[in-house]
């Protein structure tokens, strides 16, 4: 029964790797903001396989390298290719004699794309039981691709265009990096959890849906400080943490 209901969560997966497609072809045009969207739909799709998976008691081997797969397209080489189409045809274009930094560019948009590669490949490694979750070792990819796209929204919502190249690569570089440390993320809410009240698990989807649906209808931009909040309470969490050992350590000695 399992293998035969491993299509959802498998559907997801695919509908996760379609988006990050689209999203490059999207970027390739110059449609930027639509990359963004098609970025934001392949996080909603990859937010629930897993949950599904672990719902219809389908997780797999299979399942896991799969999605790891498409989270590399959706999360790492989709904002890699929208930043460089960014570089390449508005900064540059914007400022003709800065040609030389082509190559420059190209590494800086190359970041994304290959720390999602190490992060997910050193989290299926470390990964001992696929249905238990907790918390994330370093930045989960979605978080960090989220965070550049929800800038670049923020952007051209306040400016009509990408004003701060300088603020996108370092929000770039900053999420990149934190992809693959040792500083520990708590995952969102989980939808789905075994044994849980019908009604409380579609409360949680719908506040989940109505979420995105007011991020979307009041304003994109409203995105941005909502990943920045959540990547600095991994920063703060750290300090506390840190904090506590070092007082339990004194308290030993």
């Amino acid at each position: 029964m399992g293998k035969k209901l491993a299509i959802f969560p498998n559907t997801l997966t695919i509908g996760n790797m379609f988006f990050g497609y689209w999203s490059i072809i999207s970027s390739i045009h110059g449609e930027y903001l639509w990359a963004c969207y098609f970025v934001m739909m392949g996080g909603i799709c990859d937010a629930f396989d897993g949950k599904v998976a672990r719902l219809v008691k389908s997780t797999s081997d299979f399942g896991i390298e799969f999605d790891s797969l498409a989270d590399v397209i959706t999360f790492g080489a989709a904002p890699s290719v929208m930043m460089y189409m960014l570089y390449k045809n508005v900064y540059i274009n914007r400022y003709p004699g800065l040609e030389d930094l082509g190559h420059l560019t190209l590494l800086f948009s190359f970041f994304p794309l290959l720390f999602a590669g190490i992060r997910l490949a050193r989290f299926n490694s470390e990964l001992v039981d696929p249905t238990v979750k907790g918390a994330f070792s370093g930045l989960p990819s979605p978080a960090a691709a989220l965070t550049i796209v929800s800038f670049v929204f923020y952007e051209f919502e306040q400016y009509g265009q990408i004003k701060h190249f300088r603020w996108l690569t370092i929000t770039s570089l900053v999420v990149s990096y934190l992809m693959i440390s040792r500083i520990e993320y708590q995952g969102f809410p989980i939808m789905f959890k075994k044994g849980e009240n019908f009604v409380k698990r579609n409360l949680k989807i719908l506040g989940v849906v109505l979420f995105v649906v007011l991020i979307v209808k009041l304003k994109m931009s409203l995105l941005f400080p909502v990943m920045v909040i959540f990547v600095l309470s991994g920063l703060v969490m750290n300090v506390i943490e840190k904090a506590k050992r070092d007082d339990e350590e004194i308290e030993e000695d």
